[in-house]
């Protein structure tokens, strides 16, 4: 089991770590949760030994090996992908040795001399090791890590300095997964994932046969792996031994509980300082008086309860309807080099549709919401935009394009309507800019505090038609939350790329699969588009849908 007591951390003024105590059981499989800042990645790398505590200590199973993925990670350069998975094997090939390199020496050595018990010894130790370690046919398992991941077979002798950011945390994933260490500590491992990739990774962790500790803002993943939730806030840890979707329903019944307890003794309090006010002048009830005084100077008053959960709402501006159609894509035709993404693909995107656009890494999903926004020009084909369409697109490198003298709050003021300027400070709070948070400039935002800076600034934007690519990359739990309800509630059309399997399962009306050059569309939920696809995996081929019927 390992072990937390005692635990502090504060960065200068500010306490992130108060005395935490925490058991986790051998083989659990734990969600870490709380706000952004609360804790939850120092946690990890106190216990993953990247990070001194400022008092307490870290205690570990005997002989546990710790694997860490952190958020970011350094460039690897020099080494394909495959020598870099088949790196997470060096112990293991260093064990094999060992016990090749003993083999020999009980073959050599004198069994009647002292020498050998001692080499039997050592022997038995690393057998047991290896008994518990080993592994075999280490490529085979190197390639289908990576393959599950999405690496095809010609990116594995590729360098790793030729991979994007994304590509490069995929890399480094594969090699930790393939380490297999005691206790798995991952800190938002779904980043950079495409939907395969995630279900993937989902089948591998409820497999995995040690301890697993991570942090994702992903709902749906979070259920599908972990069987307990730890939730990280004001300093402290509270452990709810059950999954995520059950944890916020405890969680909420305990918030409701705790906010009763607090109004109740409020009142009492309030009741008991009237009557002293009261009668505090007269001698006749002066006894009742000192009696009420000592009452309130041994009641232990309760702390206001927690109010980091209460989920701030956004409301989209109104825009003027549009016409039924929205946008149509006919005949289109998108080549990049030798590679033809799109082929004579016809789509059609209508009024108060809510369409997510699915595919594999690489199969065009950004490349059609952009051939939609009109921001690529098609190679073939036509492009029309309905009747008072106003469109709003969202791309990850629309960051960029804030202005970096600005302040956060004057960036999205200076797009606010006069209606919605009240309302600003609410939607950047959902968007986790809080408090002095607000008066940052944006030259000195990270990456991610400009992508969500800039979705919060389009959502400010009247539009009747969003294109969204990616928008909850960066958001944790709370701020997805916010960002879906606020898209249900969003009465004109959306097309969206997401890899977020909660939100895909909740908020399309439509599904078109993109690939080989064509786009198939699906109708109703993620869920209704995989079943659809089951069905028509086990039907002949004469039943299957043409492409006409699929992509109109």
């Amino acid at each position: 089991m390992l072990n937390l007591s005692g635990i502090a951390k504060r960065y200068g003024g500010q306490v992130v770590l108060a005395d935490v105590t925490w058991a986790v059981p051998d083989g659990a499989r734990v969600g870490l949760t709380g706000p952004n800042g609360a804790g939850k990645s120092t946690l990890l790398r106190i216990i993953a030994g990247q990070l001194e505590p400022d008092a307490g200590a870290v205690a570990l199973p005997r002989g546990a090996t710790v694997g860490y993925l952190p958020q970011h990670i350094l460039g690897t350069r020099g080494v394909s992908v495959r020598a870099h998975a088949l790196s997470a094997f060096a112990e293991l090939h260093a064990l094999e040795a060992r016990r090749a390199a003993l083999e020999h020496a009980l073959a050599t050595v004198d069994p009647g001399s002292d020498e050998y018990p001692r080499v039997m010894e050592r022997y038995m130790a690393v057998c047991e090791e290896w008994d518990h370690h080993g592994r075999y046919d280490t490529e085979s398992e190197a390639e289908a890590v990576l393959r599950g991941l999405g690496f095809r077979a010609d990116d594995l002798d590729r360098d790793c300095a030729e991979l994007s950011g994304g590509w490069q945390m995929r890399a480094a994933l594969a090699q930790l997964l393939l380490r297999r260490p005691d206790i798995l500590l991952l800190d938002e491992p779904t980043n950079y994932l495409d939907l395969e990739a995630r279900t993937w990774l989902e089948d591998f962790l409820t497999a995995y046969p040690g301890t697993v500790i991570m942090v994702a803002h992903d709902r749906y993943f979070l259920d599908v792996t972990v069987d307990r939730i730890a939730e990280v806030l004001h300093g402290r840890v509270t452990d709810y031994p059950m999954g995520y979707s059950r944890y916020l329903e405890e969680r909420e019944q305990r918030l409701e509980l705790a906010r009763q307890a607090y109004e109740e003794q409020k009142a009492e309090v309030e009741r008991i300082e009237a009557f002293v006010h009261r009668f505090r002048y007269q001698a006749s009830k002066a006894a009742l008086v000192q009696s009420r005084v000592k009452q309130l100077e041994k009641m232990e008053r309760l702390p206001p309860p927690d109010g980091h959960e209460r989920v701030l709402k956004i409301r989209l501006p109104e825009a003027p309807r549009s016409g039924r159609a929205v946008l149509e894509l006919a005949g289109a035709r998108k080549r990049y080099a030798d590679v033809r993404v799109y082929d004579d693909a016809d789509v059609l995107i209508e009024r108060g549709q809510r369409v997510a656009l699915v595919g594999p890494n690489g199969a065009g999903k950004t490349t059609l919401l952009k051939l939609l926004a009109g921001v690529l020009p098609l190679d073939g084909g036509s492009r029309r935009v309905g009747h008072n369409v106003r469109l709003g697109y969202f791309a990850q490198d629309h960051a960029e394009m804030l202005d970096a003298g600005h302040t956060v709050l004057e960036e999205v003021m200076g797009a606010a309507s006069v209606e919605a300027a009240p309302h600003v400070r609410g939607l950047l709070g959902a968007f986790l800019f809080s408090g002095d948070a607000v008066d940052k400039r944006v030259s000195v935002l990270s990456g991610g505090e400009r992508s969500r800076l800039a979705l919060a600034k389009l959502l400010l934007e009247p539009a009747n038609c969003l294109l969204l690519d990616e928008p909850t990359n960066h958001l944790d739990l709370t701020a997805k939350e916010v960002l879906l309800e606020a898209l249900l509630a969003y009465g004109g059309t959306l097309v969206i790329v997401a890899h977020d399997r909660y939100l895909l399962d909740r908020l399309p009306t439509q599904v078109i699969e993109v690939g080989d050059g064509q786009a198939a569309r699906y109708l109703g939920h993620y869920e209704d588009y995989l079943a659809a696809k089951a069905r028509a995996a086990t039907a002949s081929p004469a039943a299957k849908p043409t492409r006409a019927a699929r992509s109109r």
